[in-house]
């Protein structure tokens, strides 16, 4: 008898991130070293199943419908919690929450209207990646009150969000259109360099937490 397809590994693994959140909840409101430690390993879980649910997909060959679903679900559901708790917890700016929040919702609200409109599969969006890396590092930094992740953090999500919207923007008018929307294929010094700032920001962030 086949497993349903919500018990396979992928789709469990994914469950986690939304599972681990009423953890993530208690050791938030608590004080002291060791709720910071766990919060961080909460967080560098969430970071890892993401990776790991997409991996095992496709090395068992259980790539279905419902786990391309529910692994950016578990993701929303993740990242919008988490938000909401930190606004009591580490006094998350409440406008910088509405930011985030908004761009998603604009980008879900799109989606769901090309999707009515005409159902089509759009390229992965380079920015919209980063975008959400620097939104990860930038709630990180919080959640393990960490101030100069937080400086660091702050401006790069401002601007990635800024940099997405204007990039979705411009997909959302190509489908519209009628168009198919390509790719970015930048040039090979172009991922280098992006490449080596992201090592660089990376750099700052980790060795900032031992100085």
């Amino acid at each position: 008898m086949p497993v349903p397809e919500i018990f396979s590994a992928p789709n469990l693994i994914s469950l986690t991130r939304v599972t681990m959140l009423p953890v993530m909840w208690y050791y938030l409101s608590q004080e002291g070293r060791t709720a910071v430690v766990f919060c961080a390993a909460i967080m560098a879980w969430a970071g890892i199943s993401d990776a790991l649910d997409g991996y095992l997909a496709r090395r068992l060959n259980q790539v279905g419908k419902l786990g391309i679903l529910l692994d950016p679900l578990c993701d929303k559901i993740f990242a919008v919690a988490l938000v909401l708790m930190l606004i009591p917890y580490r006094d998350f700016p409440i406008w910088l929450a509405i930011v985030i929040l908004g761009r998603d919702l604009l980008i879900l609200l799109g989606g769901l209207y090309l999707n009515r409109k005409k159902p089509v599969s759009l390229p992965s969006n380079l920015v919209g990646k980063y975008a959400f890396a620097v939104m990860a590092m930038l709630l990180t930094s919080y959640v393990i009150e960490y101030p100069l992740g937080v400086w660091l953090f702050a401006p790069l999500t401002l601007a990635f969000i800024a940099a997405s919207l204007v990039g979705y923007g411009r997909v959302f008018l190509k489908v519209s259109r009628g168009e198919t929307p390509q790719p970015f294929q930048g040039p090979y010094w172009f991922k280098i360099a992006r490449i080596a700032v992201t090592v660089l920001v990376l750099a700052v962030w980790f060795v900032g937490l031992w100085v």
